[in-house]
């Protein structure tokens, strides 16, 4: 009989076939890795020879049925392996039963105790012996073909049932007794049986064009637009930390600081899409000049949605290797920090994180957007970063400067980071907005009719769904024959991908135009406007904002102001949320009326926030002193919610709830909206959610518009996201 690792309906590969895929894939992730080859594919042999069990065979086969299922005591695969241990040399038994353990479950306190040490708890060790060598004498000569088959030359002998016993006993032991820390076997066994799974014969040859570092000399392209062109990159520290306005080549000059593969991170999707388009066709070209496949740089993106694939202004979908994303290897990763955040909390699949990132370049971009919990989480991720051997690069236009004293002692200190600031001469060529204070809706709505009227390209802010929707809705009544785009947050993922395809539109087109948004276009509209009107907010999101008028630098522009007209914040506090109102009102107050000077930010900046405070987020860390997570052991990713307080969930329409159940990765991605737990909260017990994929709540139909996007009418649910929510 041929053993099994996969049902006949998931393909019916066979146990070894599967087996020498894991092999052949970890001895190239080993040998970039610097692991001993020969244990690598020695774990790979014994890592589901416990699928042989009979109780697995039955059930991969359908032979189990619900009942069988229900009244058995759990069976784990891996720990039926466990028992093969005397195959092998006993000195190789501690990295083996490192790989092997928990390459599924968390050793202890995996959320369904399934666990070697849970369910030692649960039911004894006796117990544990008992369920999974069942029948051993049966089932354990079977393996005997994969042991002895060339690709492995391992002597088989059949193992008596009491030293079968012992291994496990010894391994069960070796797991209770493993201290705080992470297991880099764990991680390159996980790491390779995951990617072997999901491509099969194809993983090996795949594999081996990963991990290749990427020539990025096309980033020393100079221009005299671009200071930081100009600048030489290959300064000794070993860090990087840039101050610097739109448009100075702050991307090209962060880039240039790298000399291993990179990770690039953004905060928002959208800025991670446009960033991914801008550095694959950098590099790879575009169009009848795009690289030959064998020679392009692998570039890769991963964030909440980015199984969503990206349109160009065409509608035509920009190439990429979507299942690739989130695997390990690639020259350039584009992603949010929210992505590699298991390094930090410990969640499922941490080891092999951090095996990936270590050594990398890592770019911390737009750091100045992340507040509160998140801000913590950025600090420990570049104190994480700094442990794995990282040379980290941070980029950023404002910052306050308490923020970035703190991230520069996380780096070392000043010794250890290349600094660079522009000086007030240089920032002043970088003077491109005028501000122009409003003092209410009534003010705003005459400056967007002048405006449109002297053919201006026009982006109106609001800090609330609710409201931009209802100016979207004045806007279309006032000018009926206008092109005006409305986009936030809370449209369908496919919808908001075909709205974001659609801004290029604006861009190249003639005559006035109107975009109506919210906050999602803090760092992820590729448009330069003529004007902005927008609601009071916090100083760092209204630089961000301004960002996005009279955007493109060039000889001609230079000089030349654009305005950019701040409505005056509300007297009461709720009609702030969820800013902090005195924050948002000590901005307001800080701006000038008049043309705004880039020398003058950073002095702003510190007024409004002055030193910053970072809430303590130590209890969720996996190297925190309040709950530190032992080897061999993860964290769910619910660790990741609850540390930066994210109160995210989605909804789908009625009508593609059906499809939604029937759909997967992408086709479902594309129905769900995204959506702060509260502004639901209100409808809970009138809506039900539906128990598959991300648990969505089923919305009517008719709160859901094309144009208009998710439409609720109780009170608190037009309040605009929370910046963590925004990012996730």
């Amino acid at each position: 009989m041929e053993l099994l690792a996969k049902s006949p309906q998931q393909g019916g590969l066979t146990l070894l076939a599967h087996t020498q895929q894991v092999a052949d894939v970890i001895s190239v992730m080993a040998s970039h890795y610097g692991f001993d080859r020969r244990l690598a594919r020695i774990g790979a042999l014994l890592h589901d020879l416990g699928k042989a069990h009979d109780f697995f065979q039955r059930t991969v086969k359908g032979e189990v049925d619900e009942s069988e299922r229900i009244i058995s005591e759990p069976h784990r695969h891996e720990i039926s392996s466990l028992l093969f241990l005397p195959l092998f040399k006993k000195e190789d038994w501690p990295i083996l039963i490192e790989m092997v353990a928990a390459h599924h479950k968390s050793a202890l306190g995996d959320v369904r105790n399934r666990g070697i040490i849970d369910l030692v708890k649960r039911n004894g060790i006796d117990a544990l012996i008992l369920r999974h060598a069942e029948h051993w004498e049966v089932w354990s000569a079977m393996v005997k073909p994969i042991v002895e088959h060339k690709d492995f030359k391992i002597k088989f002998r059949p193992i008596h049932l009491e030293e079968a016993k012992t291994a496990l006993l010894f391994a069960y032991d070796y797991c209770y007794r493993m201290k705080y820390g992470w297991s880099k076997w764990r991680g390159i066994l996980m790491a390779a049986d995951h990617f072997a799974s999901e491509y099969m014969e194809k993983a090996a040859p795949l594999v081996r064009t990963f991990y290749q570092v990427p020539d990025l000399t096309y980033y020393s392209r100079k221009s005299d637009l671009h200071p930081l062109s100009l600048l030489r990159s290959d300064h000794r520290s070993r860090h990087t930390f840039v101050i610097a306005p739109t448009g100075a080549g702050k991307t090209d000059f962060l880039l240039r600081r790298c000399r291993g593969r990179v990770v690039y991170t953004l905060p928002f999707q959208a800025s991670i899409n446009a960033m991914f388009v801008r550095i694959d066709e950098n590099l790879n070209g575009k169009g009848e000049k795009r690289l030959p496949k064998e020679r392009q740089t692998d570039v890769r993106r991963a964030h909440a949605a980015s199984k969503i694939q990206i349109r160009d202004e065409k509608g035509k979908r920009v190439e990429e290797e979507i299942s690739l994303q989130r695997n390990p290897g690639a020259s350039i990763k584009i992603t949010t920090p929210h992505q590699i955040a298991s390094i930090v909390f410990g969640i499922s699949g941490h080891e092999a994180a951090k095996l990936d990132i270590a050594g990398c370049d890592v770019i911390l971009d737009e750091v100045h957007v992340y507040d509160d919990m998140a801000r913590a989480m950025m600090l420990e991720l570049v104190r994480e970063l700094v442990k794995l051997n990282c040379r980290v690069h941070i980029g950023t236009a404002t910052i306050p400067t308490s923020l970035g004293n703190e991230l520069i002692n996380v780096l070392g200190g000043n010794r250890r980071v290349y600094r660079l600031r522009f000086g007030k001469r240089a920032l002043e060529k970088f003077n491109r907005h005028e501000v122009e204070k409003l003092n209410n809706e009534e003010e705003a709505l005459r400056s967007v009719e002048n405006a449109i009227s002297n053919q201006e390209k026009v982006l109106f802010v609001g800090n609330r769904v609710a409201t931009a929707q209802q100016r979207y809705e004045w806007a279309k009544r006032q000018f009926p024959n206008l092109n005006i785009l409305l986009i936030h947050s809370r449209f369908r993922r496919g919808d908001r991908a075909a709205l974001e395809a659609k801004i290029s539109e604006f861009d190249k087109q003639k005559g006035p135009s109107l975009v109506i948004a919210t906050q999602v276009v803090e760092v992820s509209l590729d448009i330069s406007f003529d004007r902005l009107v927008t609601d009071a907010a916090p100083l760092d999101s209204l630089i961000q904002r301004f960002g996005r008028v009279n955007r493109r630098r060039n000889y001609e522009t230079i000089g030349k102001y654009r305005p950019v007209c701040v409505i005056a914040p509300s007297q009461t506090d709720k009609d702030i949320l969820p800013y902090n109102p005195d924050v948002v009102r000590r901005s307001y107050e800080m701006l000038p009326n008049g043309l705004l000077h880039e020398s003058e930010l950073q002095g702003l900046i510190d007024m409004v926030y002055g030193d910053i405070a970072i809430p303590s987020i130590d209890v969720h860390l996996a190297a925190g002193n309040s709950a530190p997570l032992r080897s061999l052991c993860h964290r769910p990713k619910s660790v990741l919610i609850d540390a930066l307080e994210i109160e995210g969930t989605v909804c789908v329409r009625q009508s593609d709830s059906e499809t939604y159940i029937n759909a997967f990765g992408e086709d479902r991605q594309n129905l769900e909206i995204p959506v702060p737990w509260r502004s639901i909260a209100p409808y809970s017990r009138a809506w039900k959610r539906l128990e598959t994929g991300s648990y969505p709540t089923v919305i009517p139909d008719n709160n859901y518009d094309m144009i208009l996007g998710l439409v609720l009418k109780t009170a608190g649910s037009n309040q605009a996201e929370s910046t963590i929510n925004r990012i996730i």
